[in-house]
């Protein structure tokens, strides 16, 4: 690579001086390229005191130190050195710092096109190479050192030097025959400076050559944005030389600055930034679209987690969009979206993909994750969590359904019964994967023997609720689930509801689809006969009976999540009915309608009920009761005033869990370091630990550890680890 001096002119400000040179020595190998200082008849006598000082110091470097007689200024000195030197320069203000690598990374700039003449390194206060906000200064970011946002920048480098219209003075590298071609800067014209980069970059575009910037390197550049009245009129009067010279030059700078090419830079920069100042935790949902008007549970769930964690971590969800990737990442006070592209698949039940691999091991590690959270794998593929291991990423899943059991999530059988409660004899798969899916095979066998595989794997498995981790449990018996129930944000309001009115109303909430009851409900409102009791829908149906109001039943139609506690209130609603036949894992419809203050009767299945019984603000019926059963137990509880009460009462006391109080618990998990063992690294632990008996090499052994990957939370957990495996052993 060819040889550069370095020239750096100047005029007091010694301070700032010392920073440079210092910086220049400590990160330019100056046995090759030259360091040319230029005093500009400084009348600080500190200054000549100081470059004395030095050319003694560094004997061995190649520091060359020039003193003006009178003073030249900026262009005539800068000239001055460009006339000594006879190799490729580099103009530097003695008002900057540069960072490892800096003048390599130039010159490879410089010479990856022969049609290229200078070079800009990018800056924090160099107008069209300011980063990361472009064209204005900016801070070097909180709790990093220059050294450290330079390796940011050069990181995040696209590599693509874009065009610049004019290079900027402040770090400018010029090719040796583009100065022998095009001369030195017009010391007539600009001579007390002010544009003379701008005239020089635009001559050279007329030689056609390219003026680029560096875009893997930026300079700490500390000028004082301020101008005095003379430095303003001098400006002013510089530009005026330049349009007179340049017709286009307005038009061009504009035009650049409109288009700003450099926003995919500063874009990344800002990314980069934002990605080492804290932990990032990688979402996976399969529905993201719209994450502030999808009512979606998942989607709820996901959102109060970011909203409520994002000053400590940055978070970022991967989602299938159209046919294409999409990640939404959340800093603490900004947001970006990016496409990645798509896949190649011709199965929506497919366990791996090579495309989806390569598309999430480039999130992975482009964003830097700490943390997979997977909320859903519709869309998404097992080679996730490969790609994890191999990067040392803890990995949780939250089974927010059934889908790890069944692709048709919601576990009921054709449609009409929960599955897990029918009798195996009368269950056939083949025929209700047909019927929900149009599937031809009985897929469950191998779907369950997969899922097994993939969720042993996990540093975490969570289920929101106790009945949805036994469920789980039962099937996968390598599993072991952490239940963390949902928080929500929502003002309980205390209730003074009684049953002893004129009239009693019961009221349905959501979509009224088989699998939620509707068949119940049209029972209900058909054969109730009592006309105190009022039915009411707050939402849709899929039912043409239920479409229409009646005399004992009003459908309120589609309502906005933040809307049901006024429409519980406004039409004086007694008891909410969830009549779900499949097990919900949680239900936010259960907890805004108690926080309302409203009563709740349940069939006997999944979170609903397992809240209900356990809080007794509510009333839980047999999952096989029959209509007029249930029935009946709506007439009995607006009949019984006392135990109407009693729930009630029981309702008043029970505080809903927050979001705030359910992110602590997220936190602690994501805070949590998993140490991974490989299954050699065990069978030497186990046989030179002191506190655990010799167990040797076996078969018993090899079982064991081959059983599933093993995690500890710590160190301090290891001997009783190996107690245990010693006490399965010796069994």
């Amino acid at each position: 690579m060819k040889k550069c001096d370095i020239i750096i002119p100047i005029y007091n400000a010694l301070d700032c001086l010392k920073e440079c040179v210092d910086s220049v020595i400590k990160n330019t190998d100056l046995s090759i390229n030259g360091l040319i200082l230029i005093d500009d008849k400084s009348p600080d006598k500190n200054v000549k005191v100081y470059l004395k000082e030095l050319e003694n110091k560094y004997p061995d470097k190649n520091i060359d130190v020039l003193y003006n007689e009178k003073n030249l200024g900026f262009v005539g000195t800068v000239n001055r050195g460009m006339e000594y030197s006879k190799r490729d320069v580099l103009l530097l203000n003695s008002d900057t710092e540069v960072p490892a690598k800096w003048l390599d990374n130039i010159k490879k700039c410089a010479y990856s096109d022969k049609n290229i003449a200078t070079v800009t390194a990018l800056s924090n206060n160099a107008t069209l190479v300011s980063v990361p906000i472009g064209l204005q200064p900016n801070k070097i970011p909180e709790k990093f050192s220059f050294e450290d946002y330079a390796k940011i920048v050069a990181d995040a480098s696209f590599l693509e030097y874009p065009d610049l219209p004019t290079a900027h003075g402040f770090c400018m590298f010029i090719k040796r025959k583009v100065l022998d071609l095009v001369g030195f800067f017009d010391a007539e014209k600009f001579g007390r400076g002010y544009g003379e980069e701008n005239d020089f970059s635009f001559r050279c575009m007329d030689y056609g050559y390219r003026n680029v910037v560096c875009d893997n390197v930026i300079v700490l550049h500390k000028e004082s944005q301020s101008f005095s009245d003379d430095k303003t009129q001098l400006l002013k009067h510089n530009l005026e030389t330049l349009h007179e010279r340049y017709p286009v030059y307005s038009q061009k700078i504009d035009l650049w600055c409109r288009e700003f090419p450099l926003k995919k830079i500063c874009d990344n920069i800002y990314y980069n930034i934002e990605l080492r100042n804290k932990k990032n935790i990688l979402f996976l949902v399969h529905d993201f679209n719209n994450p502030t008007t999808n009512l979606g549970g998942t989607t709820i769930h996901c959102m109060d987690l970011i909203n409520e964690l994002r000053s400590k971590y940055n978070f970022h969800v991967l989602f299938p969009s159209n046919g294409i990737y999409k990640v939404h990442s959340f800093f603490e006070k900004d947001e970006r979206i990016i496409s990645l592209g798509g896949v190649n698949a011709f199965s929506a039940l497919s366990y791996y993909n090579n495309d989806y691999k390569i598309i999430v091991e480039k999130v992975i590690k482009g964003l830097q994750i700490n943390v997979l959270h997977v909320h859903h794998m519709i869309g998404h593929y097992f080679d996730v969590l490969d790609i994890c291991k191999e990067n040392h990423v803890k990995s949780i899943i939250t089974l927010h359904d059934f889908y790890c059991l069944c692709p048709s999530i919601n576990m009921l059988y054709n449609m009409d019964e929960y599955c897990l409660n029918r009798d195996e004899s009368r269950k056939d798969c083949k025929e209700c994967l047909h019927n929900k899916m149009r599937l031809v095979n009985n897929i469950i066998p191998i779907w369950q023997k997969r899922w097994s595989e993939f969720l042993v794997d996990f540093d975490l498995v969570i289920t929101p609720s106790k009945s949805t981790k036994e469920i789980i449990e039962k099937i996968y018996n390598k599993i072991e689930c952490t239940a963390i129930e949902h928080g929500i944000k929502t003002n309980k309001v205390k209730s003074n509801l009684t049953s002893q009115n004129d009239n009693f109303n019961v009221a349905f909430v959501g979509v009224m689809a088989k699998h939620k009851g509707a068949k119940v409900v049209e029972y209900l409102i058909k054969h109730s006969n009592n006309k105190s009791i009022k039915y009411h829908l707050f939402g849709t149906t899929e039912f043409k009976s239920l479409e229409n109001s009646t005399s004992n039943y009003t459908n309120h139609g589609k309502y906005c999540r933040e809307e049901l506690p006024m429409l519980l209130k406004e039409n004086h609603i007694h008891l909410v009915c969830n009549l779900s036949i499949w097990p919900e894992t949680y239900s936010y419809t259960l907890t805004e309608t108690i926080s309302s203050g409203v009563p709740v009767m349940a069939l006997d299945l999944g979170a609903v009920s397992e809240r209900i019984k356990k809080y007794g603000f509510g009333w839980v019926i047999n999952s096989s009761a029959s209509n007029e059963e249930i029935l009946n137990t709506v007439q009995s509880i607006y009949e019984n005033h006392v135990d109407y009460q009693h729930k009630i009462d029981n309702l008043n006391n029970y505080r809903i869990k927050t979001v705030n109080e359910m992110a602590k618990e997220y936190d602690n998990q994501y805070n949590v370091e998993s140490r991974i063992f490989d299954v050699q690294a065990l069978r030497e632990l186990l046989e030179y630990n002191q506190d655990v008996p010799k167990v040797g090499y076996n078969a018993q052994l090899d079982e064991i550890l081959n059983s599933r990957r093993w995690k500890l939370v710590s160190r301090i957990q290891l001997p009783e680890i190996l107690k245990k495996l010693s006490r399965k052993i010796i069994k």
